[in-house]
């Protein structure tokens, strides 16, 4: 058994254990931008995650400091979209509605990727909110 095995079943044995702590996000994909240049979504999908409030500093694209607070945790595969220009599975454009209505975009996908599956094994979401 290799080590990306044991991880694999570490990340699937997180999220059965942690399952009553998950709530529910809204996921939307970017999708491109219309004739005034606004963003364009796909139709938003659901999914659990855990949703942990802690106060972050992140340097942001044009280098600005900003002040990020949730951090989303997706314990699940997530399709990619197939939209041109898109960074595959989340985009940074994306955007993900947390339960108290809160959208947080602009964000910051970290994730370590599995070398069986060329996916990754779990994604930590920030953002601005």
């Amino acid at each position: 058994m290799g080590f990306d095995t044991i991880v694999r079943s570490g990340v699937a044995l997180a999220n059965s254990l942690t399952a009553s702590l998950q709530v529910t996000v809204t996921h939307e994909a970017w999708t491109g931008n219309n004739v005034h240049g606004k963003h364009t979504y796909a139709a938003p999908i659901s999914r659990l995650a855990i949703v942990e409030h802690k106060q972050l500093l992140r340097r942001t694209r044009d280098a600005t400091v900003t002040m990020v607070e949730p951090s989303v945790l997706i314990l699940e595969p997530v399709d990619d979209n197939g939209a041109t220009g898109r960074k595959e599975p989340i985009d940074p454009r994306d955007r993900i509605t947390l339960p108290d209505g809160r959208v947080l975009t602009q964000l910051l996908v970290e994730m370590v990727m599995d070398p069986e599956t060329n996916r990754p094994y779990m994604y930590m979401v920030t953002g601005e909110v």
